[in-house]
């Protein structure tokens, strides 16, 4: 059977001028076009195409995903397989709205109450050298979760402080993260990499909540070295007083960080 544009937009519920927008982009191409009048004429596999560009529209997959998809399918069931990628991505969406989602409500919540500038008290600080087992990433740092677990599962019940991360900027501009866990003796395992942390001495502040604004600290110790004529490298040290557990984050608002500012001398 040949149906013409009129009766095939009918039959699909595609309008003509999508069909004809089709038509264009390569995607529903007629079977049949009358040399003399330019009519468009569709069968029964244009009908079946028509339908498949139909569910992947109303899957929300754009124009240049759907020539994907159709120059990809070979049988019916291949199919199924794009339509469960698509999902994987738009779970993936929902879960950076809802990220996204919170970071405003923390944000209209610092707005309300008027929180987000905190007394920092700046002080001088030794700290004495320890040993410690690492890893490093160059992850971002709420993304930390399996490297901190890979440290604690190889300390087990060697650990004696808090952890602490360093960090230093690589040549293409990342933040190359040293991850630190205090043991009391050398680890045997693949996983970590045992060192000495030399003593360092120089400036420290406490950030209390979490970790969304702990640049206001950073910020009062850049000011700090800028206006005594400190010399550093800002090679800061986040120490975890009281923080994210292994799984669970608990009360946010409860987290204590130490950050420690490494001081070579006065200019």
């Amino acid at each position: 059977m040949k149906y013409k544009i009129n009766e095939f937009s009918k039959m699909t519920a595609i309008p003509k001028s999508t069909l004809r927008y089709y038509d264009r982009e390569g995607l529903l191409i007629p079977s049949l076009r009358d040399q003399e009048n330019g009519y468009r004429y569709y069968d029964e596999a244009d009908f079946t195409l028509a339908n498949q560009l139909t569910l992947l529209r109303n899957s929300d997959f754009s124009i240049l995903e759907i020539k994907e998809v159709l120059n990809g399918i070979e049988e019916e069931g291949d199919l199924a397989y794009y339509l469960l990628e698509k999902k994987a991505f738009i779970l993936e969406e929902i879960q950076e709205k809802e990220r996204l989602m919170k970071k405003i409500d923390q944000m209209i919540t610092v707005g309300e109450i008027d929180a987000c500038e905190q007394k920092y008290r700046i002080e001088p600080h030794t700290k004495s050298a320890q040993r410690v087992i690492t890893r490093r990433c160059t992850c971002p740092f709420d993304e930390m979760g399996p490297e901190v677990d890979h440290l604690y599962q190889a300390a087990k019940e060697a650990v004696v402080g808090e952890l602490f991360t360093s960090q230093r900027e690589l040549l293409d501009e990342k933040i190359q993260y040293e991850i630190a866990l205090p043991v009391r003796q050398f680890i045997e395992s693949k996983q970590v990499k045992n060192e000495i942390f030399p003593e360092m001495t120089g400036i420290r502040t406490l950030h209390y909540g979490d970790y969304q604004e702990i640049g206001q600290a950073y910020k009062v110790l850049i000011d700090h070295v800028e206006q005594h004529r400190l010399e550093t490298d800002f090679s800061f040290i986040n120490t975890f007083i009281k923080g994210s557990g292994k799984k669970f984050k608990g009360n946010q608002a409860k987290y204590v960080t130490e950050i420690f500012l490494p001081i070579k001398s006065f200019i």
